[in-house]
C-alpha cells in the first residue's frame, strides 16, 4: 500500500516494546513499513529502556515515518503494563506484539497471516515461524508451564530419566516446526491477536510484571473458545536473544531471572486447580 494510505483504511495495529536495541528497533519497523498490504497498519514503539542514547536513536530513526507514534517512558512500566498502556489507541481487527529484534525479510508476512486469520475466525492468537541470526529456528511453542519443569529444564534435574521426557514435551522439542498446527502457547516474540478478544480479557494480564503474560493471553484464548496456532508459512527473523535464558545460578545473579521465577509461582498458583483451557476446548467442539 502506497504511504499515504497507511492512515486510511487500518486493519491492524502493531506494538514494539524495547528496552536497549533502538537500532534494532528501527531496522523493525522500516521492515514493517516495507510490508505490502492491502490496508493501513498503526505502529507504537514504546521505549522502556530509560535510556537517553537509546532514546535518541529511536527519535533519530523513526521521525516522520508514516503511521509511527514513539512513546519514550520515564520509567520502566514492566512489559505488561507498557503494553496495556495504550490498549485504548488500538485500532482494526487485529494487534500485532512485536519484539524490538523481529525482521520482516520477506514482504507478504503481515498480508499473508491477516488473511489466514480472516480465513479462519475460529482463531484467536497465530504466530509465524521464526529464525534466530543464528540460522536455527526458535522454539517459540510451549506446552502450558508446569513450576517444577520449569525448574528442571534450568538444572541438573533435566538429565534425570524421569524427567528427561517431560522436559523434553515442555520445551515442544518434538514439534514438527515446518506444520500449522493447534498449540498451547506461543511466546509473544511475534503474534497476531484478534482485537475483539484483546478487547474482552482486558489486554495483558496485570498479575505480570515481565513473564507469562503471553501464556496467560494463550491460556485465555482457548478458555474464550478460540484457537491459538502455530503457522510457519511465513517466517520473521529475530537475534535469538532471550531475557529469561540461563541456568539455576542465574537466579542468585539476576534481577531478570528471579522476576521470572515469581511470575511462574503467581501464574501456578493461580492456574493449580484449573483443566488444561486447550483440552477443554476439543471436549466442547466433541460435544457441538
Amino acid at each position: 500500500m502506497v504511504e499515504n494510505e497507511r492512515l486510511k483504511n487500518i486493519k491492524a495495529t502493531a506494538i514494539i516494546l524495547d528496552f536497549m536495541k533502538g537500532a534494532r528497533v528501527v531496522e523493525n519497523v522500516k521492515s514493517i513499513l516495507a510490508q505490502e498490504t492491502n490496508f493501513g497498519l498503526k505502529i507504537f514503539v514504546i521505549d522502556n529502556s530509560c535510556d537517553e542514547k537509546n532514546a535518541a536513536i529511536l527519535r533519530e530513526g523513526l521521525h516522520d515515518l508514516p503511521g509511527v507514534k514513539l512513546v519514550i517512558n520515564k520509567k520502566n512500566l514492566g512489559y505488561i503494563k507498557a503494553h496495556n498502556a495504550v490498549k485504548d489507541e488500538i485500532e482494526g481487527e487485529y494487534l500485532f506484539i512485536i519484539n524490538p529484534d523481529i525482521i520482516w525479510k520477506d514482504g507478504d508476512v503481515i498480508q499473508k497471516m491477516a488473511n489466514y486469520m480472516d480465513a479462519n475466525p475460529d482463531i484467536g492468537i497465530l504466530g509465524p515461524k521464526q529464525i534466530n541470526d543464528s540460522g536455527e529456528t526458535a522454539m517459540t511453542v510451549r506446552a502450558f508451564p508446569k513450576l517444577y519443569l520449569q525448574v528442571a529444564r534450568r538444572t541438573f534435574l533435566r538429565r534425570l530419566p524421569i524427567l528427561k521426557s517431560k522436559v523434553a514435551y515442555d520445551e515442544m522439542r518434538h514439534l514438527d516446526y515446518d506444520k500449522i498446527q493447534d498449540v498451547d502457547w506461543l511466546q509473544s516474540s511475534c503474534v497476531v491477536i484478534r482485537t475483539d478478544l484483546w478487547s474482552k480479557i482486558g489486554g495483558l494480564c496485570e498479575d505480570y510484571f515481565l513473564f507469562m503474560g503471553d501464556v496467560e493471553l494463550c491460556y485465555q484464548a482457548w478458555k474464550n473458545g478460540l484457537r491459538v496456532v502455530y503457522y510457519p508459512e511465513v517466517e520473521v527473523y529475530a537475534d535469538g536473544k532471550r531475557l529469561s535464558a540461563g541456568g539455576f545460578k542465574k537466579f542468585f545473579q539476576s534481577w531478570v531471572m528471579r522476576q521470572h521465577v515469581k511470575d511462574s509461582v503467581r501464574y501456578r498458583l493461580k492456574y493449580f486447580f484449573h483443566p488444561n483451557p486447550r483440552k477443554a476446548y476439543y471436549e466442547q467442539s466433541k460435544k457441538n
